[in-house]
């Protein structure tokens, strides 16, 4: 066999280097990766936005922090491949579906993005999995019982919504449920009500921390709930223990389903 030079022989070497570091897996990158404190500072020019978005909507702040950190870094400026702009890597389509134009500003990117996740998270029944395989792969890619085929990208939107709701043990739950069963699967095989506990609360994005249970709809005595300054219809369904579909039937509330203070709503 021919001997390589000593030229020959180094470039041959720096290439082979080049082209191990520049495809070697990736599996573990992303902003995901980062520590909290890092992720808080690259969140924190935003925060009235996703705040504002986050209320408006009903969707966790940490959630909508999650899918940014993934999609973007906090970015504004970033573009994908397919034509995702801003923060949310919104779709062009996604953005004219919710009536928001300005893709790039921060505002209308989070908002619009926001209201996609709560679109996603009545459509999934509160199934976070699902909801964020959807925001990724696109609600006709995953189906409400079907399979998730996009983990990577879930795991990765678990792992930061577990560093910014400080729920990492808890959270970790719902990385193991990838491709479970979901709710109404749950309830078709049950054939009973699933409670509020700590075993199903990790598919429930938007609920508080709490030491009460979810309400007994079959015990609701009044008719009517007042709504006030910042109910959403989840708060409202764990209040009263009506369904959210339910309530959304009754009162006739047109998607995103906002509720003002005062307005009063149908239980029964």
């Amino acid at each position: 066999m021919e001997k390589l030079n000593p030229y020959t022989a180094s470039f041959v070497l720096a290439s082979t280097f080049l082209f191990t570091q520049t495809f070697q897996p990736v599996e573990a990158a992303g902003c995901q990766i980062l520590n909290k404190e890092t992720l808080e500072r690259k969140a924190d020019p935003y925060d009235q936005s996703i705040r504002s978005a986050a209320q408006k909507y009903g969707v966790k702040e940490g959630l909508v922090k999650a899918v940014i950190t993934v999609e973007s870094c906090f970015k504004q400026s970033a573009r994908g491949s397919s034509g995702e702009k801003g923060l949310m890597q919104l779709m062009p389509s996604t953005a004219r579906r919710f009536n928001f134009k300005s893709s790039y500003s921060p505002w209308h990117n989070i908002h619009a993005g926001t209201r996609y996740l709560s679109y996603l998270l009545q459509r999934y029944d509160g199934d976070l999995n699902r909801t964020v395989a959807a925001y990724n792969a696109g609600e006709g890619n995953v189906r409400p019982g079907g399979k998730i085929r996009n983990h990577h990208y879930v795991s990765k939107v678990i792992r930061a919504y577990s560093k910014f709701s400080g729920r990492s043990k808890f959270l970790s739950k719902a990385k193991n449920q990838l491709d479970g069963p979901s709710i109404n699967q749950s309830k078709k095989k049950h054939g009973t009500r699933l409670k509020a506990t700590r075993a199903n609360t990790s598919v429930l994005p938007w609920a508080e921390k709490s030491k009460n249970r979810l309400a007994d709809a079959s015990k609701v005595s009044t008719r009517a709930f007042n709504v006030k300054s910042g109910h959403t219809v989840y708060e409202v369904m764990r209040q009263t223990g009506v369904p959210v579909k339910r309530l959304i039937n009754l009162n006739n509330l047109a998607s995103p389903y906002h509720l003002q203070a005062g307005q009063t709503l149908r239980l029964k």
